[in-house]
């Protein structure tokens, strides 16, 4: 409805008062806002701290070069079986514990015959996938030693997760061809 058309309608309104509050409130509103809350803002600020890393415009640390551990990822996965426990986690390249599975949890300890054998690496590779995806990850860096890569645990690991849907390998970071 156009603002002359209005103003026949009702006259109390103007067209300069109804063109400046038409733009400031949500669309059907009648009246003023009830409150701050109804007003539509005039910018919208992102709070993801990872928003940057997933349009690969983030900075991806390289860490040091005489370092004997590269840091060249956002999110790392790690696995690791010790004696009596097995143990996945994704960790952010800060520090930051995103996700983690282990057969310390109870829920996961009650349907184990045996913490460290393939069922439990199985069991732990579906959790920590499932606490990824649903955290918002999808790719993180396998950070595991190459002789470990062609054990049967590891590589039935690596099945699970892939079959999942995370993705074991990070994106390089956006270069633009300037």
């Amino acid at each position: 409805m156009s603002g002359q058309k209005l103003a026949r309608i009702l006259p109390r309104f103007n067209r300069s008062s109804f063109a400046s509050t038409t733009r400031l409130y949500s669309v059907g509103s009648s009246d003023a806002p009830y409150s701050r809350n109804d007003e539509i803002a005039p910018r919208i600020r992102n709070r993801n701290p990872l928003n940057l890393e997933m349009m690969r415009i983030g900075r991806k640390p390289q860490g040091f070069r005489f370092e004997e551990k590269k840091i060249s990822y956002w999110n790392r996965l790690t696995l690791e079986i010790s004696g009596s426990n097995t143990t996945a986690e994704v960790t952010h390249w800060t520090g930051r514990k995103i996700a983690v599975a282990s057969t310390t949890e109870t829920s996961i300890r009650n349907q184990l015959f045996n913490k460290t054998d393939a069922a439990a690496v199985q069991a732990v590779a579906k959790i920590i996938s499932q606490r990824c995806l649903e955290s918002g990850i999808s790719e993180v860096f396998l950070d595991v030693d190459p002789s470990e890569l062609e054990k049967d645990k590891m590589k039935k690991f690596i099945q699970i997760i892939e079959d999942s849907g995370l993705s074991l390998s990070e994106a390089d970071v956006y270069e633009p061809h300037n």
